[in-house]
């Protein structure tokens, strides 16, 4: 029994060293990832100097912090084997393969960092089945670097282990105190997490890009224990009146007052053309252009690349300040055609609620008698877009499945020229039944792959972080607009200008670092990340170019365009068309990770208020348009106040979806199936 009890220690002394051992250089291996990611491109410009080291803990005490976590439970299991020798050395090779496996899990984040707006969550994870669709803005981060790294990290990490336990070994055959080097680097990892504390803190919290700064597997577990205890939504606690609620009542509840005749001319200069014969119903055409922010085209910015919309505006009305609500795809389709705040969840509307029963745009012009479509070149099969658009009143949804065409240009989809081919098809051959198409670009999506054989132009006028994707990005921009250029000049060359309505839009912004470090989208609720071109084109109703003022967004749009074609609006609706002199003049929006920011434009005031870390901003938009001077402590009224709107939505948003009513799925009431090929 003497001999054997050594033995017992000694194992169990060798498991404790092989879990602190995993513990430290999985704290190492995380901090040289948050290292690498000061020095990537599309990171903050940081020096290699004292303010280096500041930043660097700054954002990587969290994972020292995960570190020790994963070492306290792998002693608590050395401990509670005792003295079982094989189950001592099971814990100890666990812990070590679990370790690498997270180290290999923090490199593909810190790769996808950019590319997701933050590390991965479990809402996002559920897309896995939609991975092919991905695969082309991961593959722009695969480089030979990054593989190596995605390779050989775990392999070295193995090995770094390995050799800690070999001098540790040696260190102590030559009988230095078994505490000495354990005890420096505890020492060290703790006043690592302290001065990383204390830096993010007075550095860092109030930093746009503050939030490389979490922990992934923290960020992961957080989201998924969000999403099961069903806690993922947003909610605040600050105080409202019941009159704050009002902004989201729908139509049926709150119906529209008489607009004044004289701000209805101003607006749409429409009672004219009203006043004439009656003649066909005028057909609709709605284009949702991906990931275009208004600051990227020549409506609204200083970039020349949407020349074909800008010269067609002199035939229709130009809107200034319109919103989306996310940046996120899903969840615009869904506010455009319902007319429906998406739940403030992290989910996508599409697939969390796919068969919400509110009346869609689209049955009500197929219960009038027109065509109905929806065309894309990417694949609805991207988070159950096919089956939330099924039952929608569209009798035909086509893909890139059946839109014969060019080859893949990403896993995204083909060229946009594609959709508008297939969509001046309809307009060519069926003039005579009234339509309604709805096309969705694909092409402005990351990684934004140029037309083969199109010449790149250079279409810079500021220096941004990421020059080469804006470059890349504001060329197919001025493709994808001269294919729209296209299907204008068909339109009248079917003879139907005067009988039809277009409408440009986009489904959410797109950001390149600047003017705030956000990038690609849903990152933030900045212009660049939520404000939206919007034109009506119809020169049956404008004689000349006009622009609107009024603060809108994508819950609108339903109800401004069933207006222009003389349809009533649904009353479950909670939208309000823009030319209603009455309708409220807010737009709200936000941001769903995992954690929640909301905002609300009101005038020229925006606000944002980050939920979970409390943060406020506060921006007045006519003397500070890209938003670089928060004026909350000028005018905190103003931003209480803005406070307690944005608390009355979360309670309406709650209220709203607690027993979401649905269509039946197994009855197809006016909707199409999905499109072949999924």
């Amino acid at each position: 029994m003497s001999a054997t009890a050594p033995r017992v220690s000694s194992s169990r002394g060798a498991a404790a060293r092989s879990v602190f051992w995993a513990a430290v250089w999985l704290a190492v291996v995380l901090v040289a990832l948050k290292a690498f990611y000061l020095g990537a491109p599309g990171a903050p410009a940081v020096k290699v100097d004292r303010g280096y080291l500041r930043s660097l803990a700054a954002i990587s005490y969290g994972d020292v912090v995960f570190a020790a976590f994963v070492w306290l439970c792998g002693r608590g299991l050395v401990r509670l084997v005792g003295d079982r020798p094989l189950l001592a050395r099971i814990v100890s090779v666990a812990v070590v393969s679990a370790s690498a496996l997270a180290s290999l899990y923090a490199i593909l984040n810190i790769l996808m960092f950019g590319t997701f707006g933050g590390f991965l969550t479990y809402p996002l994870l559920l897309l896995i089945g939609n991975v092919r669709m991905l695969s082309s803005s991961v593959a722009a981060y695969v480089t030979w670097r990054n593989v190596l790294g995605l390779v050989g990290f775990p392999l070295g990490y193995i090995g770094l282990v390995w050799a800690s336990l070999r001098l540790s070994r040696r260190g102590r055959s030559l009988r230095r105190p078994a505490w000495l080097g354990s005890g420096l680097v505890v020492a060290a990892l703790v006043g690592w997490v302290i001065f990383g504390r204390y830096t993010y803190s007075n550095d860092w919290a109030t930093r746009t890009e503050r939030r490389v700064a979490e922990n992934p597997h923290w960020v992961l577990v957080s989201s998924w224990w969000q999403a099961v205890s069903g806690e993922g939504i947003a909610r605040m606690t600050d105080g409202f009146t019941n009159a704050d609620l009002a902004d989201f009542d729908t139509i049926g509840v709150r119906p529209r007052a008489a607009a004044p005749v004289g701000l209805r001319r101003t607006l749409a200069q429409t009672l004219q053309a009203r006043a004439t014969a009656p003649r066909r119903p005028p057909n609709v055409i709605l284009i949702v252009l991906e990931s275009v922010a208004a600051r990227w085209t020549s409506l609204n910015g200083q970039y020349d690349t949407t020349p074909s919309l800008m010269a067609e505006a002199v035939r229709g009305l130009v809107f200034d300040n319109v919103y989306a609500h996310i940046g996120r795809s899903s969840n615009s389709l869904a506010a455009m055609l319902l007319s429906t705040y998406p739940r403030l969840s992290f989910r996508e509307a599409t697939e969390e609620y796919p068969h919400l029963a509110v009346t869609s745009l689209p049955a009500l012009f197929r219960k009038q008698g027109y065509r109905t479509e929806f065309f894309t070149p990417s694949d609805l099969s991207w988070a159950g877009w096919g089956t939330f658009l099924a039952g929608r009143g569209f009798e035909e949804l086509r893909d890139y499945h059946s839109l014969p065409c060019s080859p893949m240009m990403s896993s995204w989809g083909v060229e946009d020229r594609c959709m508008f081919e297939g969509m001046i098809d309809v307009v060519q051959h069926e003039p005579t039944r009234p339509f309604f198409l709805m096309g969705w670009t694909t092409q402005t999506h990351h990684p934004y792959e140029p037309t083969p054989g199109v010449p790149m132009l250079s279409l810079l006028k500021e220096h941004t972080p990421d020059d080469w994707d804006l470059w890349r990005y504001l060329n197919v921009l001025l493709e994808t607009d001269r294919q729209l250029g296209r299907l204008f000049q068909a339109v009248r060359r079917a003879g139907l200008e005067n009988d039809t309505i277009i409408v440009v839009t986009g489904d959410h912004g797109q950001a390149f670092g600047y003017p705030h470090n956000s990038w690609f989208q849903g990152k933030s609720v900045y212009e660049e990340d939520v404000h939206v071109p919007l034109m009506i084109w119809s020169p049956r109703l404008y004689r000349f170019a006009v622009r609107s003022q009024t603060i809108g967004s994508h819950i609108d749009l339903a109800p401004t365009i069933a207006e222009l074609a003389g349809l009533t609006a649904a009353p479950d609706w909670q939208g309000r068309s823009l030319f209603d002199a009455t309708r409220i003049p807010r737009a709200y929006f936000y941001v769903a990770e995992d954690h929640f920011s909301l905002g609300v434009r009101e005038g020229s005031w925006k606000y944002i208020f980050d939920i979970r870390e409390g943060t406020e901003e506060l921006y007045d938009l006519d003397h500070d348009a890209i938003e670089q001077h928060n004026l909350v402590k000028v005018q905190p009224e103003r931003a209480s106040r803005l406070r307690e709107r944005l608390a009355a939505w979360t309670e309406a948003n709650r209220r709203q979806y607690e027993q979401p009513r649905t269509l039946d799925p197994s009855v197809e009431l006016r909707g199409a199936a999905p499109p072949t090929g999924q």
